[in-house]
């Protein structure tokens, strides 16, 4: 059955580079479908360019979401229950999605990093954060990364005052734990997020056309919103990742209640609520924030 869901998580990763497995004639269909996400047209000139940086983006989440699949499998081979645990799907998509989002985050941000020169086409009002990145994944990141550390020094007090008392463990194996240090890895992925996030907002955009100007800022968005997804991702599975470690990998003595309760119960719920708030980011449109923060206006003529 795990191979099942490791079959799964492939398909889905390669699912997510159209440009970068189509043929080189059929990658100005693809880029036009992109464009049509977008909600920007595709300029008449620069599209080799534009075709080349979304291809370097699906490369490397690609190469990123493969590597996590692979550590995840490895992991699973080294865990009690081995490659048939009750974990193993949560796990292989957990892989999936930190390594993506990382492998995503790396090629975005060192893409709008890049040195551009050339004319700028004049613009009203300079565009801010919030412009580019939805606010459901705004406070998404800044919220998981504080709830994974939180979940981390309950689970501390929990047994340093014997909340938890049928369990036989240290209480500083909480602070080494892998739910611990993913939540050590959330908040230095804000931190690296918020740091480079500035820096690309405070490049310049050359761009000789306006259809180019608003390419330059959808590219733009998408870069934040991968840098904003490390600390997401790897907030979310920290908070899995500790209420699996306390439910299960520890010594119990009797408290078969309060490990189902701890390692499926509050998971269970963590994962409906991550479940919808991802399909309600999805249905909002995300990728056109940008154009109806900056673009909206303009296009129907009035002044933004």
């Amino acid at each position: 059955m795990s191979f099942v869901f490791v079959c799964c998580a492939l398909a889905i990763v390669f699912s997510f580079t159209p440009l970068s497995s189509s043929k080189p004639a059929n990658r100005v269909r693809e880029l036009d479908k992109y464009a049509r996400r977008l909600g920007v047209a595709v300029p008449d000139d620069g599209a080799d360019r534009i075709i080349g940086r979304l291809i370097r983006r699906e490369r490397a989440l690609l190469a990123g979401g493969l590597t996590g699949i692979v550590l995840a499998v490895l992991a699973a081979l080294l865990l009690p229950g081995g490659f048939d645990a009750g974990y193993m799907p949560v796990l292989v998509f957990a892989g999936l999605g930190v390594g993506s989002a990382i492998g995503a985050a790396l090629a975005s941000s060192t893409s709008a990093l890049s040195t551009l020169v050339g004319p700028r086409v004049a613009r009203p009002t300079t565009p801010v954060y919030a412009d580019y990145v939805p606010p459901l994944e705004r406070w998404s990141g800044r919220l998981l990364p504080v709830l994974a550390l939180l979940a981390v020094l309950a689970a501390w007090v929990a047994f340093s005052v014997g909340a938890l008392d049928d369990a036989r463990l240290t209480t500083m194996y909480i602070w080494t734990s892998a739910g611990a240090w993913l939540a050590y890895a959330a908040a230095a992925g804000l931190l690296v997020s918020v740091l480079l996030s500035r820096r690309i907002l405070d490049r310049g955009q050359p761009s000789a056309s306006v259809t180019e100007l608003a390419w330059n800022d959808g590219l733009r968005s998408q870069a934040l919103r991968d840098l904003h997804a490390v600390p997401i991702t790897l907030g979310f599975v920290s908070l899995l990742s500790a209420f699996f470690d306390i439910g299960f990998q520890f010594d119990y003595a009797g408290g078969v209640a309060t490990a189902v309760a701890v390692g499926v119960g509050i998971p269970a719920v963590l994962l409906a609520g991550g479940l919808t708030l991802l399909l309600v980011d999805i249905a909002s449109r995300p990728q056109q924030h940008y154009w109806r923060r900056l673009w909206t206006n303009r296009a129907t003529g009035t002044s933004a």
